[in-house]
């Protein structure tokens, strides 16, 4: 199976920003923007990248030297997710992941790919939690596709994934606010 691994990187970080005063994908963990650590380790999935984000986001589209980045001028998370299936059409599959996420290892992000090839919706959970990135057949293209605003697949998620245990757990962490950036700091 052909799937596409894809971040995304198009919200505003308005939480982040009313504490902290930049956007929280810059944010600097250990040396490298967050978005940065991101996509390293997505990228090192050797699965094939692709970051949505901002047109106006050019210090974020700046990091995505290893990705096809899609522009999606982004109402939420809903149509980010479709921008990138979209632009991802002819694969097998996705991976949903978040940008905010920079401890997911590459072996997750392979885990999760692996899981499609026999679960259409697939789901890492770890110690019980559920986690990201999520993974979805081609077959989930025409709702992927169209949706809009912040809503996501999640109903569909919650009753229809096949769970896959993982112990990784950067799947469960991820950066809203500054002070999660000492969380990290310590988990890493």
């Amino acid at each position: 199976m052909k799937i596409a691994l894809i971040v995304l990187a198009a919200g505003l970080s308005q939480r982040f920003r009313q504490q902290g005063g930049e956007h929280k994908l810059l944010a600097d963990l250990e040396g490298k923007p967050v978005l940065q650590r991101t996509l390293d380790q997505a990228a090192a999935s050797g699965l094939d990248l692709f970051v949505v984000t901002r047109p106006d986001a050019l210090a974020i589209q700046a990091i995505c030297t290893r990705a096809t980045v899609v522009l999606c001028d982004s109402g939420g998370l809903g149509e980010s997710i479709a921008a990138g299936v979209n632009a991802s059409r002819d694969y097998d599959g996705w991976l949903i992941a978040l940008g905010d996420m920079p401890f997911v290892t590459p072996e997750s992000y392979r885990a999760i790919s692996a899981a499609l090839v026999d679960s259409p919706i697939v789901r890492p959970v770890i110690e019980g939690k559920p986690g990201h990135p999520v993974g979805f057949q081609n077959h989930f293209y025409p709702m992927l596709s169209t949706l809009q605003g912040d809503a996501g697949p999640q109903a569909i998620v919650r009753s229809q994934a096949v769970r896959v245990p993982l112990h990784d757990r950067g799947c469960l962490c991820d950066i809203d606010f500054p002070a999660d950036l000492q969380l990290m700091k310590e988990f890493s």
